[in-house]
């Protein structure tokens, strides 16, 4: 489905488009390789028409930039109904699960799902939540607190203990791979304070993509906060005018 992260993005904002148009809201996602998760909710009955939007369109985009024809999904879509608030935390937490279970990513660091949404939502930043691709309000309800969140989501099935219950283990981690994934793009985190506007604007913008919240980025690398929110708000708005011509 997706042969770069142009392609995903263009997924999740057509995405947000289709959804919001059909009055349907999205509250979890995760994009795969081969497949998507979502966790909808459909008071009016327009998922269908959502989804056919959403799949039809963005076909006919990926076909066009890729040169290919014939069909990108093999079946019509899937759906089944959540009927429970402990079916509706279960699909999330399944969602959220999906690259760790299939071996590719840890739950915490997949930069391809609303995981790391979710968790800008309990942080409190209006303006991470705002850039976000699903409405976090459910989540917030549902699990109350961002360690309940968390602890939930790394449990498994049969109710064992989280893969990672330890809050300061898993902000430890982070920050290593904050680190690493710095240093892929050219800068070590200790240096990106330093570094030339054009490379400290594309680490900020890497570590943001990646689903570190701006506050995360601060303490990561002691740029302010005014200045890292200025920097992604910027290539977001570069991202939608260069989105919006694509037809």
């Amino acid at each position: 489905m997706f042969e770069g992260d142009e392609d995903r993005w263009e997924f999740l904002e057509l995405m947000r488009e289709c959804c919001r148009e059909e009055g349907v809201t999205v509250i979890a996602w995760c994009l795969m390789g081969n497949h998507v998760h979502l966790v909808l909710a459909d008071y009016e009955d327009r998922m269908s028409a959502a989804m056919h939007r959403l799949l039809l369109t963005y076909a006919r985009r990926f076909n066009k930039r890729t040169r290919r024809t014939g069909h990108l999904f093999q079946n019509r879509f899937d759906r089944r109904s959540l009927d429970t608030d402990w079916q509706v935390m279960e699909a999330i937490r399944s969602v959220h699960a999906d690259p760790q279970e299939a071996g590719v990513s840890l739950i915490e660091r997949y930069p391809w799902s609303s995981f790391a949404e979710h968790l800008c939502a309990y942080d409190g930043d209006a303006a991470d939540v705002a850039r976000g691709f699903s409405d976090p309000s459910c989540v917030l309800e549902l699990f109350g607190s961002a360690e309940g969140f968390i602890a939930y989501s790394l449990s498994t099935p049969d109710g064992s203990k989280p893969a990672l219950c330890d809050m300061k283990e898993t902000e430890w981690e982070r920050n290593v791979f904050a680190g690493k994934l710095a240093k892929s793009l050219g800068v070590p985190l200790n240096g990106v304070k330093t570094a030339p506007p054009a490379q400290r604007d594309t680490v900020i913008v890497g570590l943001n993509n990646a689903g570190f919240t701006v506050r995360q980025i601060e303490r990561y690398t002691g740029i302010g906060k005014s200045t890292v929110s200025r920097i992604v708000r910027a290539r977001a708005r570069t991202a939608m005018r260069a989105g919006g011509n694509v037809m």
